[in-house]
């Protein structure tokens, strides 16, 4: 390589340590994927739609359309339209490929984890259900009555990714540019849907209200759908202004995540190249806030990305009247994922999947002796913080078989992506943080008599440490012997203080990833004109392969089609 091209890796590797370093937060309770658990149950990251090699290449190829001028700088611009949807909706007892798993459904003999979509809802203290509804703002529901939850989610993207590619010299070693600018949007129709007999019960009296006051609370939420979609305060009870469901939610249109490659042809001559760049890109689509269950993201979700690209071609077969050839063309990268602050909803550590629902009492400050503060809440609204998020690396590449024959042409094509686990830390740079001792999971039990005005002679708050949302415990009037109901002014009873202790950060990593993806083109190209600009339509099929088809990536066909010119 010449001296020119060694100043511009210097000055590029100089700026992708710069970027690393500014990237960097104050952070602790840092936490890489565990050997274990193959999925992260709050965790929504999908493949980035702006990051597409099988587009890429799709487009750029006509860089290397013949009979343009050999000599001097060459180049094409084009534009790639595509759009894609998941496959088949879910079935109604197995649902691993949405992405993530924002539900938790439980064998309730074993507690293991069941890829499924559909969550029973009832009295957890008497019956086996994943969904307590006394937890949802339903109140102590009858056990001769059930209902049921269903996610039967819909994906949507479309958008476009406007290409350029400008080379030196088509058949000499030389530098090339390439940028790409992806617009577009993403949809989530989370397919939504409940049913049963179900009738909500008022909560007993001291349960949500001072016991001298009135002898039951209503419950606030009358349905499944209230408790998820509209959910209502009520007495003590806060409304839960996280982890929700929406009826249908799209993301408005992004520019999202423009990439650009700075690189040297390192070897070209009349029928192949190969080439070596040095790749970035910038996060300009929206970020993850938690709000929601299934949040549409288009883009990287925030996150910075340098590294390195690879890109070539082969005409390695030629028919002698000229008209008939076959070209081999790839393009790849591998990048790394900086940085990115977003919010992520955690479940309790010591209380199972999807604790994040479970209700929450608060008391004055972490210690024996502490006053219940009148408040109770769903342990989302405290457990959905701030987090650092990186990847070391993902890698996305793909290659085409290109069959010409006049001004016709036929590609078929692979792509491949891969995302390694990821690494988060709880952000430390936000004001205000909770001091989780402050909390003690409610359970089924009631936190405000007193000795004056008791409740069933329970003249203490009590707690349920251990409680599930498949599993609680029925209201008592004192701790047991068992301890597994206990009295909650005493510091060892609530939720540990550190952060680490008090939440699962292992369990909300999103895991490794891998997904190929065959695809096809058809293309028109009129070789008469100066420009050579070419229209083509594209059709494919993106599918979670191994142990990454449990919940890790959509499976998505999609269709599209590309045009551009040479120069």
């Amino acid at each position: 390589m010449n001296h020119m091209f060694k100043k511009f890796l210097s000055a590029a590797l100089l700026f992708a340590s710069f970027a690393m370093d500014a990237s960097a937060g104050n952070c602790s309770s840092c936490s890489s994927c565990p050997d274990t658990c193959a999925q992260g149950q709050n965790t929504w990251q999908p493949h980035a739609f702006s990051n597409s090699f099988a587009r890429e290449v799709l487009v750029t190829k006509h860089a290397w359309v013949p009979n343009v001028d050999e000599e001097g700088w060459h180049g094409m611009v084009g534009i790639a339209g595509e759009y894609d949807k998941s496959f088949a909706s879910c079935s109604k007892s197995c649902c691993d490929f949405i992405g993530s798993l924002p539900l938790w459904a439980v064998n309730p003999t074993s507690k293991s984890p069941l890829y499924t979509n559909v969550m029973t809802v009832g009295d957890a203290t008497v019956n086996a259900v994943d969904v307590d509804a006394y937890q949802i703002g339903m109140g102590p529901v009858s056990s001769e009555q059930s209902g049921s939850m269903v996610l039967n989610p819909c994906i949507y993207q479309a958008g476009a990714d406007f290409y350029l590619y400008i080379g030196a010299h088509k058949t000499e070693r030389g530098f090339f540019f390439k940028a790409h600018g992806p617009v577009g949007v993403m949809s989530i129709n989370p397919g939504f849907s409940f049913s049963g007999d179900l009738v909500a019960a008022p909560y007993p009296n001291g349960a949500l209200n001072l016991p001298a006051t009135a002898t039951t609370t209503p419950a606030p939420n009358e349905t499944i759908g209230d408790a998820f979609m509209n959910p209502k305060a009520a007495g003590f009870l806060k409304g839960m202004n996280r982890g929700l469901i929406s009826g249908k939610r799209t993301s408005s249109a992004k520019f999202g995540d423009p990439e650009f490659t700075l690189g040297y042809n390192v070897y070209a001559d009349e029928t192949k190249h190969l080439g070596l760049g040095l790749r970035f890109a910038a996060p300009t689509g929206n970020k993850a806030d938690a709000f929601y269950m299934l949040e549409p993201i288009f883009g990287r979700n925030g996150h910075w990305a340098a590294g390195g690209e690879l890109i070539g071609h082969w005409k390695f077969w030629e028919s002698d009247s000229d008209d008939k050839y076959i070209n081999f063309m790839f393009d790849g990268s591998a990048l790394h994922l900086f940085n990115s602050k977003i919010m992520r909803s955690f479940d309790l550590l010591n209380n199972g999947a999807g604790s994040k629902y479970l209700l929450l009492a608060r008391f004055d400050r972490p210690a024996d002796g502490a006053i219940f503060q009148n408040e109770i809440l769903n342990a989302v609204n405290i457990t959905t913080i701030g987090i650092t998020s990186s990847f070391a690396i993902e890698t996305d590449f793909a290659f085409v078989f290109d069959f010409h024959w006049k001004n016709w042409s036929l590609a078929l094509g692979y792509e491949g992506w891969y995302r390694s686990c990821e690494k988060i830390c709880i952000d430390c740079s936000c004001p205000g943080s909770v001091d989780y001792n402050e909390y003690a999971v409610v359970g089924r039990q009631i936190q405000s008599p007193t000795s004056s005005t008791a409740v069933d002679d329970q003249t203490v708050p009590l707690c349920q440490p251990n409680a599930t949302m498949y599993s609680v415990l029925p209201r008592a009037t004192a701790p047991n012997t068992a301890n597994t109901i206990v009295d909650a002014t005493y510091s060892a009873n609530r939720i540990p203080s550190n952060i680490s202790e008090a939440l699962d950060i292992e369990g909300q990593i999103a895991r490794p990833v891998y997904t190929n993806k065959p695809f096809a083109q058809i293309q028109y190209t009129w070789l008469d004109s100066d420009y050579k600009p070419f229209l083509a339509l594209s059709g494919g099929a993106e599918i979670p392969v191994g142990d990454h088809s449990k919940n890790s990536a959509v499976k998505f066909w999609n269709i599209g089609a590309q045009a551009g010119i040479a120069f």
